[in-house]
């Protein structure tokens, strides 16, 4: 029915039909979101048979065009391809040094993500374009080692004289594949159709909102770096804005809806084809055999969007205040643009290594990961149509040089991204002025759980601590940590809540009593435990054998992972160790005093300093975590050593401290809770509580909306 619909409407060329469905399909997905549930396997369908067909696609036509050239047209067709490629680079990198210029101040924090504790793998160039088996290659869609091979493969096969007999035999294998991609080109705008709907059905403005200087620096640069491109092809070549507005049209309008550039390359040369055919008539047939080899090269090496998309490095040094020099970018430049071939977010971990910055900014590329791969494809494929119109045209010499365009575009380009930077500056210095409401979000946070049974903060007086005593009295006397944040605080209103003070609630609730809370500081609880002043000990417990020697301890039921919070001005300190040394101990605050040891040390050590070379630090105990938050706390220790789970609720309240996660997922930890007395039957009540709890889902809810801080999953 939507495709007769387009039909009728008089949109008989694909470029058209392409538009019209991306414009239908975000209005679908955003006034029927439910319907895109129907369209979604027509989506799968299509980019599953757009990616079977691009693989051989691309092989036959870079072996048959590259093995059918003349030395003399290789050499043109790498002359200017290269220069090309080098100005688009620069031009990217000269709009990735100019874009912070977007960004106002702004105060910065997150909560805990789990892709903080996830290795990031460098990225291996040399196993990226010579792998060991082509074959395992094409299976991964390993774009860049299938080019390399199939590129050499035609430059070998261009010096033998039998060549004539595997060209043939592969001319119409090229063919057979040309036909299979406009049978394929049939079905784009239903994909796109099906593609867009998913897409705007999906996005949500509220992570727009979070993320909107990074958004609004985007845009201003793919706007500028449109005008900009477009202008050169119409300054430098024979093509019209009408004939290059048909060679865009379609492929924009499928790589914005699939966020993949790989599958546009079919209709882009196809378009190509005919619309360079018109401009430059008497071109020879192999300046268009060269099309889809420059494409197919240009698209394996890092492009224009990848090279921009590394502006994500000084937008995220403004994100946490620490704004980079037009020096700093440059170098995060010369060694972004190399590894950025593995993903953004490999080049994005690389550049925030070298420039000192928290890793836990990587959750930025995951937030704003729907439009930023599209702001990255979308110029990816600019730059691509710029490299192949250009190499065609020096080519085929219909090269049109027009010095008073140039000039006007330049004045065009400039004007613009002043006047949208100038906007963009001052639209967001409106909207994030006073906007930092993330402590807000922790301290007004109420219990999961509504529950009958209202907790109650009391003196301990000495009694028996036994499973039927608990329930003879019908209190569970709680002692929690004054310091154990997520686990356990006040929140603005002055109620005690937390992870713990939910989970207590619940046990209590499966006990039939009330819940007594009793805060204090972790020694102090230990002396009331040792006095059978409260029952259970929580509030971010860990485990460890000292504790376990002088307590009962319940069974492990939450994974926690060791970080560091630190000063922001100190976080390029501390990560940079491994190639800069301090002339002094780090000096590392613990609050939990069962976690110094020599073996702890020494791990510590290990990792943040370089392999063969241990870090040399301090361990200084300090008896509450506010201390180190306190005025003169910086001045006297460089970090506080806590669990990732934990440390992101602190920077969040406050925001001049930065998580970060040198240990990765490595040195983890049990939280426990510390149980009086001996009764063996509460300790085994209390474990198998523990164990049903975890298996019905009410562990995981806990965690997602306390230390998380998502929205509540499950009301109860």
């Amino acid at each position: 029915m939507v495709w007769r619909l387009i039909q009728r409407a008089g949109l008989q060329h694909l470029g058209n039909q392409c538009l019209a469905a991306l414009v239908l399909g975000c209005l679908i997905g955003r006034l029927a979101p439910g319907f895109t549930q129907i369209l979604q396997p027509l989506g799968a369908i299509f980019l599953q048979t757009s990616q079977i067909v691009v693989m051989p696609f691309i092989i036959c036509e870079l072996v048959v065009a590259l093995g059918s050239l003349e030395e003399r047209g290789l050499r043109i067709l790498l002359r200017s391809g290269l220069a090309l490629l080098s100005g688009l680079w620069l031009l990217g990198c000269l709009a990735v040094v100019m874009m912070p210029g977007v960004l106002p101040p702004v105060v910065y924090s997150a909560f805990f993500s789990r892709d903080l504790l996830q290795p990031v793998e460098p990225v291996n160039l040399i196993n990226t374009y010579i792998p060991d088996n082509i074959f395992s290659a094409l299976a991964a869609d390993n774009f860049p080692a299938v080019v390399l091979f199939s590129g050499i493969c035609g430059v070998l096969l261009q010096q033998l004289p039998e060549r004539r007999q595997l060209l043939e035999p592969l001319s119409v294998l090229r063919t057979l594949f040309s036909r299979l991609n406009r049978l394929v080109a049939r079905i784009i705008p239903l994909g796109i159709l099906a593609l867009s709907a998913r897409n705007a059905a999906s996005f949500q403005l509220e992570q727009l909102i979070r993320v909107q200087g990074f958004f609004l620096m985007g845009l201003v640069g793919l706007l500028a770096m449109t005008i900009a491109l477009a202008g050169l092809i119409l300054s430098c070549t024979p093509l019209n804005a009408r004939q290059l507005w048909r060679i865009c049209r379609g492929p924009l309008a499928l790589t914005a809806s699939s966020a993949n550039v790989l599958i546009t390359l079919p209709v882009l040369a196809s378009n190509l084809r005919e619309e360079l055919a018109a401009a430059c008539p008497d071109a020879p047939q192999e300046a268009f055999d060269e099309l889809v080899p420059s494409l197919s090269v240009g698209f394996a090496l890092p492009g224009l969007g990848q090279i921009m998309a590394l502006s994500f490095l000084p937008f995220a040094a403004w994100f946490v205040g620490q704004p980079l020099s037009t020096t700093a970018v440059a170098g995060l430049l010369g060694t972004g643009i190399p590894t950025v071939v593995g993903g953004i977010k490999t080049a994005a971990r690389a550049g925030l290594l070298q420039a000192g910055l928290p890793l836990d900014l990587l959750q930025l590329v995951h937030l704003s990961g729907e439009w930023l791969y599209r702001f990255e494809k979308v110029l990816t494929l600019e730059g691509l149509i710029v490299l192949a119109v250009g190499s065609f045209c020096a080519s085929s010499h219909c090269l049109r040089i027009r010095p008073l365009r140039i000039v006007a575009t330049a004045g065009l380009t400039a004007a613009a991204s002043l006047s949208l930077g100038q906007g963009s500056r001052h639209l967001l210095s409106q909207s994030l002025a006073g906007r930092y409401s993330n402590d807000d979000v922790v301290l007004t946070r109420q219990p999961l759980w509504s529950r009958s049974i209202q907790n109650v903060e009391s003196e301990g007086t000495s009694q028996a601590v036994t499973l039927a005593a608990i329930r003879q009295r019908g209190v569970l006397r709680v002692g929690i940590r004054s310091d154990g944040l997520p686990w356990a605080y006040r929140n603005r209103s002055g109620r005690w809540i937390g992870l713990d003070v939910d989970l207590m609630e619940e046990l209590a609730e499966s006990l039939g009593v009330r819940v007594s809370l009793h805060p204090a500081s972790f020694s102090a609880l230990e002396l009331l435990l040792d006095r059978q002043e409260i029952d259970l000990a929580v509030g971010g417990i860990q485990d460890s054998p000292v504790r376990a020697a002088r307590h009962q301890v319940s069974n492990g039921y939450q994974t926690v992972h060791l970080a560091l919070v630190v000063p922001d001005q100190k976080v390029s300190m501390i990560q940079t160790l491994p190639g800069k040394p301090l002339a002094r101990p780090l000096r590392i605050a613990v609050s939990d005093p069962q976690l110094i040891n020599r073996l702890l040390q020494e791990q510590l050590a290990e990792r943040l300093g370089a392999p063969g070379k241990p870090a040399p630090l301090v361990l200084e105990p300090i008896s509450d975590k506010r201390r180190f938050f306190a005025e003169d706390g910086f001045k006297q220790v460089d970090a506080l050593l806590t669990t990732a789970e934990g440390g992101a609720a602190w920077s969040v309240l406050y925001p001049q401290t930065t998580l970060i996660t040198p240990f990765r997922g490595d040195l983890a930890g049990q939280m426990v809770i510390l149980v009086g007395g001996n009764d063996s039957s509460l300790l085994l009540y209390l474990n198998t509580w523990l164990a049903r709890t975890r298996s019905s889902g009410a562990l995981d809810a806990l965690e997602r909306y306390w230390i998380e801080m998502r929205s509540p999953q499950r009301q109860g």
